[in-house]
């Protein structure tokens, strides 16, 4: 077989580190540019038993494509998009969240769920099972992959499809391409009921695709993803709403969670009602860093709301109507909302959102800090507790901070900046709390970015070490040589 694979430093350098700042090591760096290249670097590391990391866009923020030594395989020639109907299209693994947007664009088409970073790729998308703002009304990723071309580390095929394979009783048995079978006994654990990026997927009788989609690399390479798509909104009204009282903050997004979820499952066509399609948020010192390129930013507001509603046009006054009498009961600072109904006003709404996390990281590299970041979730009922166990528990602290995100999903990103290891240390007792918090609530220690090689300890307090040794059970019947992504997700200490 012809193999072709790059050992200079220098080169492999790139592909060992991702968005985290986690740094690893490899000694093999293989860029396959079609699938029997692919095979040819899998058959290899797997007959040598040599360590496979696979690699992504690097976007992710919990270390999962750092290597621990070993070869690198890395996705970034598999670029092809295919549309193979009105409502599906086929890509390449590496085909990013841009890219897929701006070819289903010249379509009229549009993936409703949104993951954030856009220059993330579907291949990584498909292994955290990723989600974003517009997840409030659709879900993550998992629930838009109708099918999946997976590869094993020894080099096996598998071709799943949405609908067509499912476990038994926790027992899950899949066809390979070439006619061999694979039997698994799933995780018997309990996964929580709120939006979730922790753990295998499992269940009694869950469809087969849905163990694969967030395995994190552990399970498989992804080679091609099938997603379903919709035809993209005739129109959209969105809004930046500024409050000035925490709690009437929160009444707002429970009442408004409550209306759109009711609304759902009604036409657009013949919806005149509120039915927020994203509920984002952003609390004073998310505003305060973003106010130097944002000075319209109301001084006296202690927090904002983003939300965005699709629509038909004849609705547009009778909407407009309804969502400021709605803000009205919320805040005084109702005549101060952003709303955008045209491409450049919805625009000028995205970047805003998007500046946020932009300045997070700029704030971090020009002042040599480290992050401590949370990402939990909980359900509805529980969501007002930790809202305001984050305003008492940051409101006295001596520390830089913002805290942002999905809100509508009940799931905020509280990012505290540090400056030496001293405030590191009292920054991870904070994120602690807020941990055995959410899990108090059958909550999550991950909503949407993954555990990698960051969040383990947080895995195993959230499911228990019996639920990682049926994971990597899982594994082993997969990647029987414990060759791929090691490190990511849990350790293999128990074998």
């Amino acid at each position: 077989m012809t193999l072709k694979f790059k050992t200079d430093p220098d080169t492999i350098y790139p592909y060992t580190y991702d968005s985290s700042n986690l740094k690893g090591s490899a000694e093999l760096l293989f860029i396959p540019e079609n699938s029997d290249e692919l095979n040819n670097a899998l058959l290899y590391c797997y007959n040598e038993e040599i360590k496979i990391t696979i690699s992504g866009a690097g976007t992710g923020i919990t270390g999962a494509r750092v290597p621990n030594g070993g070869a690198v395989i890395s996705m970034e020639k598999f670029k092809n998009i295919n549309l193979l109907d009105n409502n599906r299209v086929q890509v390449g693994s590496s085909v990013t969240l841009d890219e897929l947007d701006k070819f289903l664009a010249e379509h009229n088409l549009f993936l409703p769920p949104n993951p954030t970073e856009i220059n993330a790729s579907i291949g990584g998308n498909t292994a955290n099972n990723a989600s974003g703002a517009r997840t409030f009304k659709y879900g993550p990723i998992r629930r838009w992959i109708t099918g999946l071309k997976v590869v094993l580390p020894n080099g096996d095929r598998i071709k799943l499809k949405r609908g067509e394979i499912f476990a038994e009783n926790y027992k899950l048995s899949i066809p390979t391409k070439n006619g061999s079978i694979y039997s698994v006994n799933l995780p018997t654990y309990t996964m929580p009921d709120v939006k979730n990026a922790s753990g295998y997927f499992t269940g009694s009788n869950i469809d087969a695709i849905d163990l694969f989609i967030g395995s994190e690399g552990t399970l498989c390479v992804f080679e091609e993803i099938e997603l379903e798509v919709l035809p993209r909104p005739e129109n959209i009204i969105g809004g930046i709403v500024f409050f000035d009282d925490n709690y009437r903050l929160l009444d707002f997004v429970t009442e408004l969670r409550s209306l759109s979820r009711l609304n759902f499952a009604i036409s657009i066509k013949k919806n005149d009602n509120l039915c927020a399609r994203l509920i984002e948020y952003f609390d004073r010192k998310s505003l305060d860093l973003l106010s130097p390129k944002y000075p319209e930013i109301p001084s006296e507001s202690i927090g904002a709301i983003w939300f965005e509603q699709e629509y038909y046009l004849d609705y547009e006054e009778v909407l407009m109507t309804k969502w400021y009498e709605f803000i009205s009961k919320f805040t005084t600072l109702a005549d101060e909302t952003w709303f955008a109904v045209s491409d450049k006003d919805h625009l000028k709404l995205k970047e805003f959102r998007h500046e946020l996390p932009l300045q997070v990281y700029e704030n971090l590299a020009n002042n040599s800090q480290k992050k401590v970041g949370l990402d939990s979730a909980v359900p509805d009922g529980d969501f007002p507790i930790l809202y305001n166990h984050y305003l008492d528990q940051f409101a006295d602290i001596d520390l830089e901070y913002v805290v942002f995100g999905h809100i509508g999903n009940c799931h905020l990103h509280a990012n505290i900046f540090c400056r030496n290891d001293e405030e590191y240390a009292f920054a991870r007792k904070l994120y602690d709390e807020s941990i055995d918090l959410a899990l108090s609530f059958g909550g999550t220690v991950s909503a949407e970015h993954g555990i990698g090689k960051l969040k383990k300890p947080y895995l195993i307090k959230m499911l228990g070490q019996n639920a990682i040794d049926e994971m990597i059970e899982v594994k082993k019947v997969f990647d029987d040589k414990l060759l791929l992504n090691i490190g990511t997700m849990f350790d293999l200490q128990t074998l």
